[in-house]
C-alpha cells in the first residue's frame, strides 16, 4: 500500500453487516464496561479512528479479547497464531513485502467451499483486501487466487513474521544499501583510489620533509590554515545569519485536529538501556498525539535480556511494539532502525533515543510543518539541548557546543542551501522519502549525518523544526570520549564514502552544497585532528622567526606565518565565544555565558576524540561505542521520583 494511505480499522470491513454494533458486542461479552464504551466512542470520534482501535489505545481491553470479539462481530474465524503457528510451507518469501504492508500471514487453505481459497490472518481485513487489489493493479508481487480472512492480533502477525522471515528481514536491514549502491555504503571504509591518493599525499609530505623540512612546514601550515579560515568564516557568519533565521522562523501555532492526523511511527533503538526505560516510558506517554495513531517500535537486541525483561514489566500500552533484532554484525543503531522500518505503518517517522524528553507537541508540529512544505522537504530536524547543563564543567561545555550547532550553525546551513548533517535523534522523516533513499547505512556509526547527505543528493532538503528535545549531557569523561569518537568516526566514514565520486557529488549538491559538505562533514573531523598542529605551527613559527626558517625562505615568511596562526587561533577563540554567548542566550541560559570563555580548554578533548576516531576508522570501522545513559544527577533524581510514585500507587 502506498505510504500515507489511511489504514482503517478491521471493523470497517463489514460496516454493512447486519447485527449489533461492535460496542454492544464488547459490552455484552464483558470485554469493556458501558462507561468505557462511552469513553472509547468519544475518543474514536475525536481521533477519527474506528472504535476497536480506540478501545485498545485506551487500554480498556487486552488485544486477544478485543480481536476475538471483533471476529465474532465480523462473522470471521479467530485464530491464535502464537499458540498454533501456521506451517512454514504456507509462507512464500517472495511475498514478504506484501505480508508486511498488508499485515497478514497465510495460515492455510479454506476447503469449505468449491473454491480453493488461501486463508489470511490479519487484524484488518479491509486493509489487506485493499493492499491486494492495489498490488494487482500496480503489477507488484501479490499472491494470486481467491482469499478468505481470519482475525488475529496485530502483534501476533508481527511476531510470526519475525520468526518466519528473521534472516530475510535481517539481510535487508544489513545489506540492502550495499547491494543496491555499494558506492554509498560504508561497508568498505575506503576504495583503492582513495588509498592510492592517501599514500601519494603522505609520500609527498614525507619527501618534502626530507628535502626541505622548513618549506614543507610552511606550505602545510598555510594549507591547513586556509581550511581553518574557511571554517572560521562559516562559524562567524552563523552568528548573524543563524540569529536572523531563527528570529524569522514563525512559531507553529495552528496545529492539526486530532481527526486529521496520520499514523506516526516512532522508532526507539535500545541496547543495554534497562535503567533508562522508566524515563522513556514517561516521555512517550507525555506526547500529545492520538494514542490510536501512534506506532511505537522499541527496537531491542535479541540477546539483551535485561532490557527486554525490564520493558515487559513497564505495562506499556498496546501501541508500543517490541522489535527484537537477531544477533549479527555490525551491531549498530542504523541496522536496528532498518530492521524496525520494515514493520513501520506511519506516514511519518521519527527517531528518538532512550534518554530523550521531546516537546509533547513535537509530532503535531512536525505534521503541521510538513503540510506547509512541498514534498522535497524530506526531513525535519528538531534542535537538541540538555536538561543537566549545570552538572559539571563538561556538561556546561557540551551544552554550549550543542546550542551553537543547533541554534546557529544548522539554521545558517539551511538558509545557505547546504545539506544538513542530521543529528541522530528527533529527526522526522516522510516515510516515502526515507525509503526512496534506502534508509540508513548500517555500517556508518553516525548514520543520520550520512543520511542527510544522501537525501540532498537525491534532491531532497531538510529543515529545522521549531520544537526542542531535551537529552542528558554526558557528565563522565570516559563516556563522553566514547560517544565523541564514534560521532567523529562516522563523520570520517561519511566524508570518505561521498568523496568516492567527488565530481558527481559536486554536480548533485552544487557549489554551495559541496562547500558546505567539506566544511561541515570534513571540517568536523579535520579541524579536530589539526587543532593541535595549528598550535604547534604557531609555537614553531615564533621559535624559528628570524633564525633557521629565514635561512631557507624569505625573512618575511616567518612573521607572516606567526600572524596568520595568531589570527586563526585568536579569531577562532573570539568567534566561538561570541557564538556561544548568542546561542546560550537564545535558550535563556545566561548562567552559561561565563563558561563560554573556557571553551579553549574543551577543544583539546575534541582532538582526543578525533585521534581515537581515526585509530578506530582503520581498526574497527563499524564498531559502535556504547554510550551509557541515566548516569547524571538529574536522571537519577528523576528515576528516584518515578520509583517513589510507583511505590505510592501500589495497593
Amino acid at each position: 500500500m502506498p505510504d500515507g494511505t489511511s489504514r482503517n480499522g478491521p471493523e470497517a470491513a463489514l460496516i454493512k453487516k447486519d447485527g449489533p454494533p461492535l460496542g454492544k458486542v464488547l459490552v455484552d461479552a464483558s470485554v469493556i464496561s458501558a462507561r468505557q464504551l462511552e469513553q472509547a466512542l468519544e475518543a474514536a470520534t475525536r481521533w477519527g479512528v474506528p472504535l476497536g482501535q480506540a478501545v485498545l489505545a485506551l487500554g480498556f481491553s487486552k488485544p486477544l479479547d478485543l480481536y476475538s470479539s471483533l471476529a465474532a462481530h465480523l462473522q470471521l474465524p479467530f485464530v491464535d497464531v502464537l499458540e498454533t503457528p501456521p506451517p512454514a510451507a504456507v509462507f512464500d518469501a517472495a511475498f514478504l513485502d506484501f505480508y508486511l504492508a498488508a499485515e497478514v500471514i497465510p495460515i492455510g487453505m479454506d476447503d469449505s467451499s468449491s473454491l480453493q481459497r488461501t486463508v489470511l490472518a490479519t487484524p484488518d481485513p479491509l486493509n489487506a483486501a485493499r493492499d491486494i487489489a492495489w498490488r494487482r493493479t500496480s503489477g507488484l508481487p501479490a499472491p494470486g487466487g481467491e482469499f478468505a480472512f481470519a482475525i488475529t492480533p496485530r502483534l501476533d502477525v508481527l511476531w510470526t513474521l519475525q520468526a518466519q522471515f528473521g534472516d530475510q528481514i535481517q539481510h535487508t536491514a544489513q545489506l540492502a544499501l550495499d547491494e543496491t549502491d555499494p558506492a554509498l555504503s560504508a561497508k568498505s571504509p575506503t576504495t583503492w583510489r582513495q588509498r592510492l591518493w592517501g599514500s601519494a599525499i603522505v609520500g609527498s609530505i614525507a619527501l618534502g620533509a626530507f628535502l626541505n623540512p622548513y618549506a614543507t612546514f610552511a606550505v602545510l601550515n598555510f594549507l591547513i590554515g586556509l581550511f581553518f579560515l574557511a571554517v572560521l568564516i562559516l562559524r562567524a557568519a552563523s552568528i548573524p545569519i543563524g540569529v536572523a533565521a531563527r528570529n524569522a522562523r514563525r512559531p507553529i501555532d495552528q496545529l492539526p485536529e486530532d481527526s486529521d492526523l496520520p499514523i506516526y511511527t516512532i522508532i526507539v533503538p535500545l541496547y543495554k538501556e534497562a535503567n533508562v526505560l522508566p524515563l522513556l516510558a514517561q516521555a512517550l506517554r507525555k506526547l500529545d498525539y492520538p494514542r490510536a495513531k501512534l506506532d511505537i517500535k522499541l527496537v531491542l537486541e535479541g540477546d539483551d535480556t535485561e532490557t527486554i525483561d525490564t520493558a515487559k514489566t513497564l505495562g506499556l500500552e498496546s501501541y508500543v511494539e517490541f522489535i527484537r533484532v537477531p544477533e549479527s554484525s555490525p551491531r549498530t543503531k542504523p541496522k536496528a532502525c532498518n530492521y524496525a522500518l520494515q514493520f513501520a505503518r506511519g506516514e511519518y517517522l521519527v527517531i528518538f533515543d532512550a534518554e530523550d524528553q521531546p516537546d509533547p507537541l513535537q509530532l503535531k508540529k512536525a505534521v503541521a510543518m510538513f503540510a506547509t512544505c512541498d514534498d522535497t522537504i524530506a526531513c525535519l530536524q528538531a534542535p537538541l539541548t540538555y536538561f543537566n547543563a549545570s552538572e559539571n564543567w563538561l556538561t556546561r561545555q557540551f551544552t554550549i557546543e550543542f546550542n551553537m550547532w543547533f541554534d546557529l550553525l544548522l539554521p545558517t546551513v539551511e538558509k545557505l542551501g547546504m545539506p544538513i548533517p542530521l543529528g541522530g535523534t528527533s529527526t522526522h522523516f516522510r516515510m516515502k522519502a526515507l525509503r526512496d533513499v534506502g534508509a540508513w547505512d548500517p555500517y556508518n556509526v553516525t548514520e543520520d549525518a550520512d543520511l542527510g547527505i544522501r537525501l540532498a543528493q537525491k534532491g531532497y532538503r531538510c529543515a529545522i523544526l521549531d520544537s526542542v528535545t531535551y537529552e542528558e549531557a554526558n557528565c563522565e569523561m570516559g563516556n563522553w570520549l566514547r560517544q565523541r569518537s564514534r560521532w567523529l568516526k562516522g563523520y570520517a566514514q561519511t566524508w570518505l564514502v561521498h568523496m568516492r565520486r567527488p565530481v558527481d557529488l559536486f554536480r548533485k549538491l552544487g557549489p554551495m552544497g559541496f562547500l558546505g559538505f567539506q566544511l561541515l562533514i570534513g571540517g568536523s573531523i579535520i579541524s579536530a585532528l589539526m587543532h593541535p598542529l595549528v598550535w604547534m605551527f604557531a609555537v614553531a613559527g615564533i621559535a624559528f622567526n628570524g633564525s633557521a626558517l629565514a635561512y631557507f625562505t624569505s625573512p618575511d615568511v616567518p612573521t607572516l606565518l606567526v600572524l596568520f596562526n595568531g589570527i586563526l587561533l585568536g579569531g577562532g577563540y573570539i568567534v566561538s565565544v561570541c557564538a556561544g554567548i548568542a546561542a546560550v542566550q537564545h535558550r535563556d541560559a545566561q548562567h552559561l555565558v561565563p563558561h563560554t570563555f573556557l571553551m579553549v580548554f574543551y577543544w583539546p578533548l575534541l582532538s582526543m576524540g578525533a585521534y581515537l576516531a581515526l585509530w578506530q576508522l582503520f581498526t574497527r570501522p563499524s564498531y559502535w561505542e556504547k554510550t551509557h545513559h541515566a548516569i547524571s544527577k538529574a536522571s537519577r533524581a528523576q528515576l528516584a521520583q518515578l520509583a517513589h510514585r510507583r511505590k505510592d500507587s501500589e495497593p
